[in-house]
């Protein structure tokens, strides 16, 4: 949307160089961006995903462009794509809202680059911090955590993704909460575009996604406290 382009675009003016460039439209009305060159992990995911580096370089990132939205003006009539957020509170920054492992451009050992900003939108910079802890911890029951994540220490993990955005323990708990929270908008989310979206979601209901979205939300619960 124009909305994410103007915000693209006020990223580029203030020398964030981890997201796309945008160069408005092709002559179809196509939206055009700029490549964003290096590795993108995809499932099955890598064994490089989980090594420190590798997730405190998405922390890090991620901080940066926090950084660089809070000088960014919302247009009062910005239309954005927000199926998964609640109401922006005040003092939101637009976050890119989806930082899925599948999402961030790797170069040399580290990211350097977000793509995919479809669910940017206005929202506490704490729910993005969880939703990227969602994907990069992974915040799951152990029992979903497969391929190159299998076997990682998920607390020592989301303890540095917090450490390298400088949390406090109240922060840090906010993020938990947070994380709930988004499991319990994803699952009513996901129920309706399986029920009437593309055939793709439909697929990953069926391939189980409530169970492991519970699994995770209970696991989540018990472990909030540690």
């Amino acid at each position: 949307t124009a909305a994410v382009e103007g915000f693209l675009a006020h990223l580029h003016a203030v020398g964030f160089d981890g997201a796309p460039q945008p160069f408005g439209r092709d002559e179809q009305g196509r939206s055009v961006i700029a490549w964003m060159p290096g590795d993108v992990a995809m499932p099955p995911f890598p064994g490089w995903v989980a090594l420190d580096e590798t997730v405190a370089s998405v922390a890090r990132l991620q901080r940066r462009i926090h950084d660089a939205s809070r000088s960014y003006s919302v247009p009062h009539d910005a239309a954005w794509y927000t199926p998964n957020l609640p109401p922006a509170p005040a003092g939101a920054i637009v976050c890119h809202n989806d930082l899925c492992v599948e999402n961030v451009v790797f170069a040399d050992g580290r990211a350097s680059a977000f793509i995919d900003f479809d669910f940017a939108a206005p929202n506490d910079p704490l729910s993005d911090i969880a939703i990227a802890c969602r994907h990069w911890v992974p915040l799951k029951d152990p029992v979903d955590v497969t391929d190159g994540f299998s076997g990682v220490d998920q607390r020592r993990r989301f303890r540095l993704f917090c450490d390298e955005h400088g949390l406090s323990t109240d922060g840090r708990s906010a993020v938990v909460a947070h994380g709930i929270e988004f499991l319990d908008r994803a699952l009513a989310t996901m129920r309706h575009l399986a029920e009437s979206g593309p055939a793709t979601y439909a697929a990953v209901w069926e391939r189980g996604y409530p169970e492991q979205n519970r699994r995770s939300h209970a696991w989540l619960c018990a472990q909030r406290d540690a």
